[in-house]
C-alpha cells in the first residue's frame, strides 16, 4: 500500500491506541530462535513478562503496532552467537539494563521521542553472550529518507554557489 502523500510534504503520524484491558494481556510469553530467525512484528499483544533467546539464530521484535498493558511489561532478552533486535515506538517508555560479555547490548534513540505521561513501560534487561542485542526507539515524527536527502540537496547546492 502505497503512502497518500508526496516527498516533501508534511505527514501527520497516527499512533494507534497502545494500551488494552488487563484481563487481555497474556501473563507470558516468548520466542526462541536456534539456528534460525523469528519475527513478531504487526499487532500482536505484547505479555507481561516476554523471553527471547537466540543461539546462532536472530530473533526480530518489532511492537510499532502491538499492543500493551498499562503499567509495566518486562522483556528479558538473551542470546549466544546470535542477535536480537527490537523497535518500539516513541509513544512506550523503555527502560534497558543489559550485559554484553564479547558482544554488545545497545540502545539507540532515533528523533526526540517523549511518551506521554501515561505511557506503558517496557522493561528491557538481559545479556549479549558473543552476540549482539539491539533497541530501538523510533519517533515516527523524525525525519525519513526523503527529508534527509532534501536538506542534503539543498545544503549541496549552496556549497556549489
Amino acid at each position: 500500500m502505497t503512502p497518500p502523500y508526496r516527498v516533501g510534504q508534511a505527514v501527520e503520524q497516527v499512533i494507534p491506541v497502545r494500551t488494552i484491558a488487563e484481563d487481555l494481556v497474556p501473563d507470558r510469553a516468548g520466542a526462541v530462535s536456534w539456528w534460525s530467525g523469528v519475527k513478531r512484528d504487526g499487532e500482536w499483544i505484547v505479555p507481561r513478562a516476554f523471553r527471547g533467546f537466540a543461539c546462532m539464530g536472530h530473533v526480530e521484535l518489532d511492537l510499532t503496532h502491538a499492543r500493551m498493558g498499562a503499567g509495566v511489561t518486562e522483556m528479558e532478552l538473551n542470546c549466544f552467537m546470535g542477535g536480537i533486535d527490537v523497535i518500539v515506538p516513541a509513544d512506550v517508555r523503555v527502560i534497558c539494563d543489559g550485559d554484553a560479555m564479547v558482544g554488545s547490548f545497545d540502545v539507540t534513540r532515533v528523533g526526540n521521542p517523549m511518551p506521554p505521561a501515561d505511557a506503558p513501560t517496557l522493561r528491557i534487561f538481559g545479556t549479549a553472550y558473543f552476540g549482539a542485542i539491539s533497541v530501538k526507539v523510533v519517533d515516527p515524527n523524525a525525519p525519513g529518507w526523503a527529508e534527509k536527502f532534501a536538506a542534503l540537496k539543498a545544503q549541496w547546492e549552496s556549497f556549489k554557489r
